[in-house]
């Protein structure tokens, strides 16, 4: 992580910090699964919803499906929906959100109405779409300025702090 980020700071996670820890990503797998070990071991605390893990979730299961089913990946949503028996023998999706959820010193919120009518107008604001809205909005009630993330969109929110692993 960046020298800026200072220990005990809290984060927010967004989705891709994960996926490329758990679909081992060529470039970024490394440095995302130091900054989660970091985490794991106290020097930061980190935030994520349930739109986190809901993002991971779907992703990790569409990855596994492509894998399993040598399938292309523009294909394997029609093809889980109509085969929807294979979806019980996935279980990478699963597990994943199982060592998220494990993790020391993650904490995983929910979102509620109040954070969507927040994530409406930083939509709007920022030109954000739907789960990044929402995650900003979820920061802001919880008092969150920082977040672990790839994604460039963010850098139009002038009141972030952005670290990217």
């Amino acid at each position: 992580m960046p020298d800026e980020l200072e220990n005990g700071t809290t984060i927010f996670i967004d989705a891709n910090i994960f996926l490329y820890d758990i679909l081992d990503h060529w470039k970024y797998a490394e440095s995302c699964n130091r900054f989660l070990e970091q985490i794991n071991m106290g020097e930061y605390h980190a935030v994520i919803s349930v739109m986190v893990c809901n993002e991971v979730f779907h992703r990790v299961m569409i990855a596994e499906v492509v894998e399993k089913y040598k399938i292309e990946p523009k294909f394997a949503v029609r093809y889980l929906k109509k085969n929807w028996e294979s979806v019980r023998e996935l279980g990478k999706a699963r597990d994943a959100i199982l060592n998220i959820s494990a993790i020391e010193n993650l904490k995983i919120v929910g979102i509620d109405c109040t954070i969507f009518g927040i994530a409406l107008e930083y939509s709007q604001r920022y030109g954000l779409l739907s789960n990044d809205a929402i995650h900003l909005a979820t920061m802001k009630k919880h008092g969150i300025t920082s977040i672990a993330t790839n994604d460039r969109d963010f850098e139009r929110v002038d009141w972030l702090n952005i670290q990217k692993p």
